[in-house]
């Protein structure tokens, strides 16, 4: 807490006596680095005393507020809240945050700049995965025509990964398309002006733009992993470790329950995020989410990610992902 001008100067001139004086004895100077090391210890004591999580609206506070996992917790959670996961990442990797979720695809965007984050718990997912929109009145058919068009997506996200991936299976050159890096929002905007020619996201965005016109190309899906990540960061897996464990099971816990009590996940949304009953009974009708085990199958769907990034420039280095997980928490 900031102290007044007459305490710190009271500070500055406590200090002047044991500067000047010539008999400080022995053991009051053990008396003063004694204090000094309480005072340390408790500041240590107290921040390890507490997790910060960051989140996004109807993410983790939401599962575990359903499943009930948030009574009694024996330390402080102090939650901040993100857009997306990119700014939540790099809250991570600046050390603001201790731990938080996000897209798989973000992650390994992000571990190419060097982020000292580790992926410590992952929530799957079957069904819909991100997809292409396009206006109602649009001359492209499918998937296959999206060469030579301009298409936004967040950069980095699973839906970019997505159509680098389609491209791929579509034998067309990385370059066949021009990326607009947008947000969700921004991209949104963007298609219904006609400043793009696609965008590429994933639900609910996709389910609202239906709604207002937009339609799903339909073409080759699934080519990408489409999982949520629980992130830690690396200092707070050191140091923090028993109330990371402590959260992630917490956590895996509120995903069961998610995965189980869908209406009433639906509702606790609803409430969170402002969002639509209709879209959110659309989004959780098209894909089933579920707990996963950090293992060996999902490092290397990782891998095929973080190759893909290499090979279409949007990393500048060959990258080995499997330091970046860490599977002693499952």
């Amino acid at each position: 807490m900031p102290q007044p001008p007459g305490a710190l100067l009271d500070g500055l001139f406590a200090w002047r006596p044991i500067c000047m004086s010539l008999i400080l004895s022995r053991r009051s100077a053990l008396g003063l680095m004694a204090g000094s090391l309480v005072a340390a210890c408790s500041g240590a004591a107290q921040a390890a005393s507490k997790l910060f999580v960051g989140d996004q609206r109807g993410g983790s506070r939401v599962v575990l507020q359903g499943a009930k996992r948030l009574d009694n917790v024996p330390y402080e959670i102090i939650w901040s809240q993100f857009p997306n996961a990119a700014p939540l990442l790099e809250a991570l990797n600046a050390g603001a945050i201790d731990s938080g979720i996000g897209g798989d695809s973000a992650f390994i965007f992000a571990a190419g700049t060097d982020a000292k984050i580790k992926a410590i718990g992952a929530q799957a997912a079957r069904g819909m995965g991100p997809v292409v929109l396009v206006r109602r009145d649009s001359p492209i058919r499918s998937l296959a025509d999206l060469a030579g068009h301009k298409v936004a997506t967040p950069r980095g996200s699973v839906s970019h990964n997505h159509v680098l991936a389609v491209l791929e299976a579509y034998h067309q050159p990385y370059d066949a398309v021009t990326f607009a890096f947008l947000s969700p929002s921004d991209g949104r905007a963007a298609l219904q002006s006609g400043a793009v020619d696609a965008w590429a996201i994933w639900d609910p965005n996709a389910a609202m733009a239906e709604q207002e016109g937009a339609r799903i190309l339909p073409g080759k899906q699934d080519l990408v992993s489409g999982y949520a990540l629980m992130f830690g960061r690396e200092g707070a897996i050191a140091d923090k470790r028993p109330l990371l464990q402590d959260y992630h099971d917490r956590l895996y816990a509120g995903w069961a329950w998610a995965a189980q009590n869908r209406d009433a996940y639906v509702d606790l949304m609803h409430k969170d995020t402002g969002l639509a009953l209709d879209i959110l009974r659309i989004t959780q009708a098209r894909a089933d989410r579920f707990p996963a085990r950090v293992d060996a199958a999902l490092i290397a769907q990782q891998q095929e990610t973080a190759d893909r990034y290499f090979r279409a420039g949007v990393i500048d280095r060959k990258l080995d992902v499997r330091p970046l997980f860490d599977t002693s928490f499952s």
